[in-house]
């Protein structure tokens, strides 16, 4: 998989060197580029001087900062094994959430508040994407990414490994109310379709952000950082506590 950007190539190159093939960076940068290409050679990964034009091409017009990485094929975590981890208190599961951006947004707000695992769907819903992970600014390297084949099986699962789970919905029970002690999963759906019937039936409790202004829903990225930061709030952690 090729990704892009200096962060999304800085922070794989930090978190997971083997998995690089080679990083190319464009000629007439590698002057801003000095850190990042002392930070590839110190980890063994093969470092290409390209025109900037080549990268242009090999990134089909993306914002690529002067700096490209082709890695081995994203592997995804394995859904029961992180669940099983007992530090794992903290779960995003993504319903229809089907644009890059805001995947990639979800899981900067996971890596800063110490979200243990993003779970998404097979299908209907954006996977690790090159867009998503330029859009993660490399959270993506450090954040565990599931794929389930069913959401709503995987719902049960984490209930029988003694997680509540929540489904984030405008009607719900205002965050502030809920007590986020414990094993929490919180499922989020898209703007547009939100929840599916079959999802939100396995959920335990609903729940929603508390507004007072004119527009009556949240970005999902930016309703995933408000509950997360109140769970974080809650439980008297730091930022930056393991999920």
């Amino acid at each position: 998989m090729l990704i892009y950007g200096y962060n999304p190539v800085f922070e794989a190159i930090r978190a997971q060197p083997q998995a690089i093939h080679f990083v190319a960076v464009a000629r007439d940068d590698q002057g801003k580029l000095g850190k990042l290409i002392a930070e590839a050679r110190r980890n063994g990964v093969p470092v290409r001087h390209l025109p900037a034009e080549q990268l242009q091409r090999m990134t089909s017009g993306g914002v690529h900062n002067g700096v490209v990485a082709q890695l081995s094929e994203t592997s995804y975590a394995d859904f029961d094994e992180v669940i099983g981890r007992a530090e794992t208190t903290l779960v995003f599961l993504l319903d229809q959430v089907q644009d890059p951006q805001n995947l990639g947004s979800i899981l900067r707000v996971a890596d800063v508040f110490g979200v243990g695992l993003v779970v998404v769907p097979e299908h209907d819903s954006v996977g690790l994407t090159p867009a998503a992970v330029k859009a993660s600014a490399g959270a993506s390297q450090w954040v565990a990414v599931a794929q389930v084949k069913n959401l709503a099986r995987a719902v049960e699962s984490l209930k029988e490994k003694n997680f509540w789970v929540y489904a984030a919905e405008a009607q719900g029970d205002a965050i502030p109310t809920i007590d986020f002690s414990g094993r929490v999963a919180v499922v989020l759906g898209s703007e547009g379709k939100g929840i599916r019937r079959n999802v939100l039936d396995h959920c335990d409790r609903r729940i929603s952000v508390p507004m007072t202004g004119h527009v009556d829903s949240l970005n999902v990225a930016t309703a995933a950082a408000v509950i997360a930061y109140e769970v974080v709030r809650q439980r008297g952690l730091g930022l930056g506590a393991g999920g």
